[in-house]
């Protein structure tokens, strides 16, 4: 298909350059193409590839779809029911600049992460460490361990770990989450509650994250759909 575009894409070229702008509609139109194509091929290396990945994504879906695109006066736009289900939420391609400083925003405020070994200390202590072992509730554990993947997925995104090394480590995690929660059901209702006492409830992120609440139970592609007990291998 690539030699394809490439073909028409020349044959553009000379068209215009043989007949001068009779072409141009023709070149246009195959500029058009090759957006589309680049578009959709933006995000699709982020896709899950596999339902591991897909059970993986379900476990910070609530953050990921928050987190998905901002408009440029920095309102997220609810969009829930066909945000794309991408690794770490937001959009790509992989190497944007622009995204890639957004994860180092994020992990610098409010985790006060600057480097792959602090994020991977910081995973390990809030999954296996203190930071699990201290929690009283459902709802702090679900946030404890529901965030491990989430930076797992970011630090992907960065490239400080590689897709492999991503699933691996969020496999550990995610045997942890079956374990400790019934389904997806309890889990997904104790990250939320937790997730609404940090944000203040009552507020318009708040509100939003229950908007997501909702419309993860309703997508058809909804990682909830999986089987919980899901082998993580």
């Amino acid at each position: 298909m690539t030699y394809l575009y490439a073909g028409l894409l020349g044959l553009a070229l000379a068209v215009t350059v043989r007949i001068g702008l009779p072409g141009l509609p023709l070149l246009l139109a195959v500029a058009v193409v090759f957006a589309v194509r680049a578009l959709r091929r933006r995000d699709q290396d982020l896709e899950p590839r596999n339902d591991v990945e897909r059970w993986i994504f379900g476990t910070y879906a609530n953050w990921a779809l928050y987190n998905y695109e901002y408009v440029p006066d920095n309102i997220l736009v609810p969009n829930y029911d066909s945000t794309p289900i991408l690794l770490g939420g937001r959009r790509g391609p992989y190497n944007s600049v622009e995204q890639r400083q957004y994860f180092l925003n994020m992990l610098d405020s409010p985790w006060d992460i600057h480097s792959k070994r602090e994020l991977l200390e910081t995973v390990e202590y809030m999954s296996t460490g203190p930071g699990f072992q201290r929690c009283l509730t459902k709802a702090d554990q679900a946030w404890e361990l529901c965030r491990c993947t989430q930076l797992l997925a970011v630090a992907f995104r960065l490239g400080w770990i590689s897709r492999q090394d991503m699933v691996r480590r969020s496999c550990r995690v995610g045997k942890l989450i079956q374990k400790t929660f019934s389904g997806w059901q309890e889990m997904s209702e104790s990250f939320l509650a937790r997730c609404l006492q940090w944000m203040e409830d009552p507020s318009l992120g708040a509100d939003m994250r229950r908007a997501i609440h909702r419309a993860l139970w309703l997508r058809p592609d909804s990682p909830y759909n999986l089987p919980w007990d899901l082998p993580l291998d």
